[in-house]
């Protein structure tokens, strides 16, 4: 078991035993992590286009820290590759980054020509919609005859 696993199963069981009520929990690139992606193993874009984040969800960001790190940058800066100026720094290898605000969350690896080479990750958070109720069963009908 790898020490992101045994984070990730220590997290989780302290928001258990603490009782916070936690969104859904998403590792970013699922188990490719925060990478380079190269040979096609992991495509962002691909990665965020069947999920639905919601405030109080949770995105973990999971990557060598020798190598890699997660600047949360404005859109303009994400478009443009640009980590110079970020609103928040993550360099710890394994990043839990809850989401708490509707929009777009954009996040980019700072280490020179990385985000140009795609390691980039737009998260949009929407509302939570809750699923539709069942129509009520039809009024029985009248009894009739008697």
């Amino acid at each position: 078991m790898g020490l992101a696993t045994r984070n990730l199963q220590a997290f989780l069981m302290m928001a258990a035993l603490f009782q916070v009520s936690l969104g859904a929990v998403y590792m970013v690139g699922d188990s490719a992590g925060w990478m380079l992606p190269i040979l096609g193993i992991v495509d962002y874009n691909k990665w965020t286009s069947n999920k639905t984040f919601h405030v109080g969800d949770i995105i973990i960001f999971n990557y060598n820290s020798l190598f890699h790190n997660v600047r949360e940058v404005t859109h303009q800066n994400f478009k443009n590759c640009n980590a110079t100026s970020p609103i928040v720094s993550y360099d710890s290898g394994f990043d839990a980054i809850t989401l708490k605000t509707l929009g777009h969350w954009y996040f980019i690896c700072g280490v020179a020509g990385h985000c140009q080479m795609g390691m980039k990750v737009d998260i949009k958070v929407t509302p939570f919609s809750p699923p539709p109720t069942a129509s009520p069963p039809p009024a029985p009908a009248p009894i009739s005859g008697a």
